[in-house]
């Protein structure tokens, strides 16, 4: 599913100059974020590796340190140690804050943009942990409506040939399913409620909030609850990374505490830089006493979008039931 992640070839001054100043926009941005009432957000969900069937969860994260004040860089004077302290936590927050503002603002562009196109196709893919245990990888054919909120899934690897479809105010608002393989060619196709226990056996997140909009709704949401925080969680941008063959910013956000934030204990998100849109989500949770290898036991799900076509204008028989010969 992933490939390293690979610094950009851009020279390094350049990338600099580039990325502060999308962060002085940000802070632009940041003004009018605070000085008008955001629209409410909807509920809604690293380098390709060569074999797309398996996740190289051992890619290491490079955390930037050019939103981060390094306290041990400070001088420490004698007699100002508190006050320097107290400067340094100050320059934190701040950048902390205009971080987490600046990923606002890339997504609230990003959904600006997709939401432009009536469709779309992608290749998605996801790694979740349910109830404890890690499932296996799944790369599904995606297709997208807005509106009225149509989904199309067709699974490529993890029940290849399953295929599920969901549109809006049809199907007595349920999803029709029908599974792959030779278990397929006797089970008829079957309608689950969307929030109900079966549709929501094997995924963490509703049918009703698939797709790159929903997903960097959900991400607004709790970026927006971390400004919220008496103390706002460390979060850091590495521009220079790639996905995909794509420019991408990526954006690591760390919490203290599991009263900070119950279920996350960490978020890596990478925004493509050119349309916006988060095309890989990577979280942990928190570890327990029995954990033993933290990165790894703790991971509880791995999103990617890949190869995202705009230009697919899909027809209106695409969210048809007897579009797909298995719904017949």
């Amino acid at each position: 599913m992933m490939r390293d992640y690979q610094s950009s070839k851009s020279q390094p001054g350049t990338r600099r100059r580039n990325l502060a100043a999308t962060m002085v926009a940000g802070g632009l941005l940041a003004f009018v974020y605070y000085s008008y009432e955001p629209v409410s957000a909807e509920d809604g969900q690293p380098q390709r590796v060569a074999s797309a069937s398996t996740i190289d969860l051992s890619v290491p994260i490079t955390v930037a340190s050019t939103t981060n004040i390094n306290s041990e860089s400070v001088p420490n004077p004698t007699g100002t140690s508190d006050l320097l302290s107290t400067e340094v936590e100050q320059g934190r927050e701040l950048s902390n804050r205009y971080a987490i503002l600046f990923a606002i603002s890339q997504l609230q562009r990003g959904i600006e943009k997709i939401s432009a196109h009536e469709s779309y196709s992608v290749v998605f893919e996801r790694l979740e942990r349910i109830n404890g245990a890690m499932q296996d990888q799944q790369q599904i054919e995606l297709k997208m409506r807005h509106a009225p909120f149509s989904v199309y899934m067709k699974w490529k690897i993890g029940d290849k040939g399953r295929q599920l479809l969901y549109a809006e105010n049809k199907n007595n608002g349920r999803m029709l399913v029908k599974l792959g393989g030779f278990k397929g060619r006797f089970i008829p196709t079957v309608k689950l409620e969307p929030h109900g226990a079966l549709a929501m056996a094997e995924t963490r997140h509703p049918i009703t909030r698939a797709g790159i909009a929903n997903m960097a709704r959900e991400l607004i949401i709790t970026r927006e609850k971390d400004l919220k925080m008496s103390e706002m969680p460390n979060c850091t941008i590495t521009e220079g990374l790639k996905y995909n063959d794509r420019p991408c910013y990526q954006i690591v956000v760390d919490y203290r505490s599991a009263k900070e934030s119950e279920v996350y204990r960490k978020t890596i998100t990478m925004i493509d830089e050119e349309h916006s849109i988060p095309v890989f989500i990577q979280n942990y949770t928190w570890a327990t006493e029995n954990t033993v290898n933290v990165e790894e036991e703790t991971l509880i799900e791995c999103y990617s979008f890949k190869d995202i076509r705009f230009d697919e204008k899909l027809k209106e028989e695409t969210w048809a039931n007897g579009n797909y010969r298995v719904f017949r």
